[in-house]
């Protein structure tokens, strides 16, 4: 698909400017750029662009006066002008304002708040020019209006209709139609109508919509079709006018007959009406949709035995524990005695209504308290996902039903999915968990150490301490398929603190077997980094170890330091002042701004594996290499490139001045005594 607006960038950081560039053509936009104020003006006059974003300082002409010349034009009164700022205090953001600017993002640039910004900037735009076009037509109705093109996206609403709906006209802009469908009517209900407008132009009746809020409400609307000279349809008007309060009354019956008296929750009835409309919903989007079926695993029993009052008391409390524990987007509904059904509207994958069922279970635990008595109840969960395992709300039940049913067979008070494959998928990640428990109580994680390559001394200077897992049953698993999940469980505070301190010891104790001291780097976690004691901790390891601690480095990820800036700024201060050199990994992956390099006290930078790959036969990665290079150095920085596999990049990287490289050119990761005897020889 062709890009559909053209962005003017203008900075005159080149590498800031290429990232721009690059990230602004992938989120599907046309770029053409400059480097200070003067170009600015004369791109846009000579190519009218959508949107204008501007560097702040800028030689020959600074972006906040750009911005007062471009928007003192008359053809620029709806161009949106994006003032990127390294400044964050007011006199400066109020010159911006005063100057024309729409909005500010300030460096270093967090890429998914510009993206939103670019595409909230595009759509206010658009919107402003409709209204000046549709006011007049609009203004004195109160009845709601939508106007939208031939395939039935919106182009213009007027305010009757934002009061019906709730939606503003920024966030129906460009959307289709069916973002108000209520799920009340079937595929056959708007064939008919669409067939009517065709054939006769207009078409009118009742018809349920869906709010903003997720009401759904009663609509009488009229709809006529608008002609071109040529007799071709290009866009469609539509009146309507809200009958909620004519209807009230049903629905006060509809609410009784969809509703059980005595949980509150949803009955059956509705539950299915949800779920069908999840279900399309799902299908336009392209979404799956999950549905669970909940059973308490011994309520039989309190039922017969303590009576039916108390049964009744324990499914209003259980299902008050399941409405807590679910996200708001998700529907609970009774389904009848002691079961229950859950919808989860737009799944990411198969284990996030995993994780939900392991949530749920929990959440049921706990003993409930029912007058002087504590009743214990499990439950057991079956999973079915659309459209995997149904394309229809009831095929889609009896899926769940099914994983239900063998969820109690195999023991209860657990969850199983209707598909076997999917079971396997999530008990190997259970397994995968309770392995790594069990790692860091058994101790069965290593280091491997890579060398470090000075390229103008042709000497080894330091090694990165690299964590493997020595799996009892698998052997060895490397650290991409353990760390992610060490992250999400906590497990990785524990394993970095071990890492910390077998690092420092390895190093000392090759000192003491004759080598000479070398660097030895450890990577950091975002958890770890945070804690409130990490300092504290590291300090102690030092003297327990007697590792120097300028031969300690410790490597931050960009997330990291992009965190609590102020926090982050006086974590690293401490761990400076103390000898303690600190390193960026993986830069160029993650905020990509080297502003926040000149308050940080960071010693070295290294290059991602992502850009050497391709250093020698892609100009791109070379050129962003070689910026890197030239801007860290100006810094006063050590720059280390990460995954070196041929001459041609290590003659590449040397021509450029990097001062270091690492990678399977000079060696792949070793244990402790192979690195060392690998040092003696080197």
């Amino acid at each position: 698909m062709a890009p559909e607006t053209l962005c003017l960038v203008v900075d005159d950081d080149p590498v800031t400017r290429l990232l721009l560039e690059r990230f602004l053509t992938r989120c599907n936009h046309r770029v053409i750029s400059g480097e200070n104020g003067q170009q600015a003006l004369d791109h846009f006059a000579a190519h009218h662009p959508d949107i204008v974003l501007l560097d702040a300082k800028m030689p020959v002409l600074d972006g906040i006066e750009a911005c007062r010349r471009i928007k003192s034009q008359a053809d620029a009164r709806h161009v949106p002008v994006l003032i990127i700022t390294g400044l964050d205090d007011e006199h400066s953001v109020d010159r911006a304002f005063e100057a024309g600017a729409s909005d500010y993002v300030t460096k270093p640039i967090h890429w998914a708040i510009l993206r939103n910004r670019v595409r909230y900037l595009l759509e206010v735009a658009r919107a402003e020019r409709d209204r000046h076009l549709a006011a007049s037509v609009f203004d004195n109705t109160t009845e709601g209006i939508v106007v939208t093109d031939a395939k039935a996206s919106i182009q213009s609403v007027n305010s009757a209709f934002t009061q019906i709906t709730g939606y503003e006209l920024a966030e129906v802009v460009g959307q289709n139609m069916n973002l108000l469908k209520s799920g009340r009517h079937g595929a056959d209900f708007y064939q008919r109508m669409w067939q009517t407008l065709r054939e006769r132009g207009q078409w009118q009746g009742e018809i349920w919509n869906r709010r903003k809020n997720g009401a759904i409400y009663p609509q009488w609307a009229s709809i006529n079709a608008i002609h071109n000279a040529r007799g071709e349809i290009t866009q469609y008007v539509t009146l309507f006018s809200d009958l909620t309060a004519a209807k009230e009354s049903e629905e006060n019956l509809l609410y009784i007959a969809g509703h059980d008296s005595l949980t509150g929750l949803i009955n059956r009835l509705f539950f299915m009406d949800r779920l069908k409309q999840a279900q399309i919903e799902g299908s336009l989007h392209k979404r799956q949709v999950g549905v669970l079926l909940l059973d308490l695993d011994r309520f039989k029993v309190v039922n017969d035995s303590m009576g039916h009052e108390t049964g009744d008391q324990l499914l209003v409390e259980v299902g008050h524990r399941l409405e807590k524990a679910l996200p708001p987007s998700c529907t609970l509904g009774r389904m009848g005695g002691d079961e229950f059904g859950i919808i989860i509207p737009a799944l990411e994958d198969s284990q996030e209504a995993a994780s939900l069922a392991v949530d749920l279970l929990k959440a049921l635990a706990g003993p409930v308290a029912i007058g002087d008595m504590e009743i214990f109840v499990g439950a057991s969960i079956g999973i079915a996902i659309h459209p995997a395992d149904g394309d229809d709300a009831n095929t889609l039940l009896k899926g769940a039903d099914s994983a239900l049913y063998l969820a109690k067979e195999q023991g209860r008070n657990h969850y199983q999915f209707f598909r076997h494959e999917l079971n396997t998928f999530s008990m190997a990640r259970m397994r995968l968990e309770s392995g790594l428990r069990q790692a860091v109580e058994r101790g069965e994680f290593l280091l491997y150490y890579q060398p470090q390559f000075d390229l103008k001394t042709n000497r080894v200077v330091g090694v990165e301490a690299l964590m493997r897992w020595s799996h009892p049953e698998r052997g060895l698993i490397a650290p991409g398929e353990f760390i992610p999940l060490a992250e999400e469980t906590g497990l990785i505070v524990a394993m970095g603190a071990w890492a910390l301190k077998e690092a420092c010891r390895q190093a000392k104790l090759w000192q003491q077997q004759g080598l000479p001291p070398l660097r030895v780097a450890v990577n950091l976690s975002g958890r770890q980094f945070r804690m409130a004691d990490f300092s504290d901790m590291v300090m102690a390891i030092l003297n327990e170890t007697g590792m120097e601690h300028h031969f300690l480095e410790l490597e931050l990820t960009e997330s990291i330091a992009m965190g609590d800036v102020e926090e982050t700024l006086s974590r690293l201060k401490r761990l400076s002042k103390a000898s303690i050199r600190l390193s960026i990994d993986d830069f160029g992956t993650g905020f990509s701004s080297l502003s926040y390099l000149k308050r940080f006290p960071i010693d070295t930078l290294k290059i991602d594996r992502s850009f050497v790959k391709n250093c020698t036969t892609n100009s791109e990665d070379a050129a962003i290499i070689r910026a890197f290079i030239g801007l860290a150095h100006s810094l006063g920085l050590t720059v280390i490139a990460e995954g070196v596999e041929t001459e041609e990049q290590l003659t590449f990287l040397r021509n450029n001045h990097c001062n270091e490289i690492q990678g399977f050119y000079i060696s792949p990761p070793l244990p402790g005594e192979e690195c060392r005897d690998l040092l003696r020889r080197l």
